[in-house]
């Protein structure tokens, strides 16, 4: 083996361990050694991207593609890159590019329906997304959750049903577990449970509002396991402390039967703080059930709930869609889709059959 490669082969093994500073001193190594090394310039390419350089990334991959220009993985990273930096139009150019060096290049087709999904034209992104969703591997899973996102986005919770029903799990009918539900019975639900074939457990830490079981959703103990086709949760884990957001998402994700669902709505934080930021803390954000919500509401609570000193309407933690979204796939659920809606986030999040 050449001593470049030696270098490469050591800079590889760092880069997929994550240690990129040791990754980055091979890769500069094979540089020395062959200064029209089109792979090395890739990979260090590549490195830039990993750690967020993307200026240095793309100089890094174009001098790659100077030297190999036949090469469709270098033109599928200066597609990532591009796409990185907002540039979609550019980004689907170079995504092309790849898939005409290399028509079976699959992730260039993602690729391009992340750019649809970026610019919020679904139907196109979910149409290539769907094509690629019985790939085996990461590949067909990011492509699932892609095509999932984008019918959640272009319809409603039903839509997400029917569309996961086409994958093989049937949502039509079951138990959904109504946890942190108030005052609020299985009519105040989302029409996809008003069918007649859902029943209703309801679960709430307070025992004023009468619910089935009495329990904090962080420790649900005296829930069987698998024995919910649907768990809903409307302005509820922001209940929480922050710590406690984990347990309750896996306490959740137990209850859970293969293939079912979680949804959950609550308040957005980053279009309160959006308001903060232009100083409208106690400006109307929207108009609710309960009367007009402002940013302050949003953050530490309605404040008329809190008027006779109900500490379980207290907020303790919050949610973008990013941080939740995050949360949900760390508690082990398959896919997780999010969209902001108004001040709202709304989440459903699908468990592995």
């Amino acid at each position: 083996m050449s001593e470049q490669n030696v270098m490469l082969e050591a800079g590889i093994a760092f880069h997929r361990r994550g240690v990129f500073d040791e990754a980055n001193f091979y890769y500069q190594c094979a540089l020395k050694v062959a200064p029209d090394s089109d792979e090395a310039w890739h990979l260090s390419g590549r490195l830039a991207l990993d750690v967020g350089l993307l200026g240095e990334a793309k100089a890094l991959v174009a001098r790659a593609l100077e030297l190999a220009p036949q090469k469709a993985e270098y033109a599928l990273t200066m597609g990532t890159i591009l796409a990185s930096q907002g540039e979609m139009e550019a980004a689907r150019e170079w995504y092309q590019n790849a898939l005409e060096r290399d028509a079976a290049m699959n992730e260039a087709y993602l690729g391009i329906a992340n750019t649809f999904m970026v610019e919020r034209r679904f139907e196109e992104a979910k149409a290539i997304a769907e094509s690629l969703s019985s790939l085996a591997g990461a590949l067909g899973a990011k492509a699932q959750s892609v095509a999932g996102e984008c019918a959640f986005e272009l319809g409603d919770l039903a839509a997400v049903f029917q569309w996961w029903k086409r994958r093989g799990t049937d949502l039509s009918a079951g138990m959904v577990l109504h946890v942190g539900c108030g005052r609020v019975t299985l009519s105040g639900l989302p029409a996809v449970f008003q069918n007649g074939n859902w029943g209703e457990i309801r679960l709430d830490i307070d025992p004023a509002v009468n619910p089935d079981v009495i329990a904090s959703v962080s420790e649900m103990s005296s829930v069987q396991g698998e024995s919910a086709q649907a768990v809903y949760s409307s302005h509820n884990i922001e209940h929480l402390f922050h710590h406690e957001v984990p347990v309750a998402l896996k306490e959740f994700h137990r209850v859970l039967t293969p293939g079912g669902a979680l949804v959950i709505r609550t308040p957005d934080l980053q279009s309160a703080c959006e308001m903060v930021a232009q100083d409208r803390l106690y400006d109307m954000a929207y108009m609710s059930s309960a009367g007009p919500i402002a940013p302050i509401d949003m953050i530490y609570s309605y404040r008329n709930f809190l008027l006779d000193n109900n500490v379980f309407m207290l907020h303790k933690t919050g949610f973008t869609a990013t941080t939740l979204r995050a949360k949900l796939l760390e508690a082990g659920f398959l896919l997780a889709f999010v969209k902001r809606t108004g001040f709202e986030l709304y989440a459903v999040a699908l468990k592995a059959v």
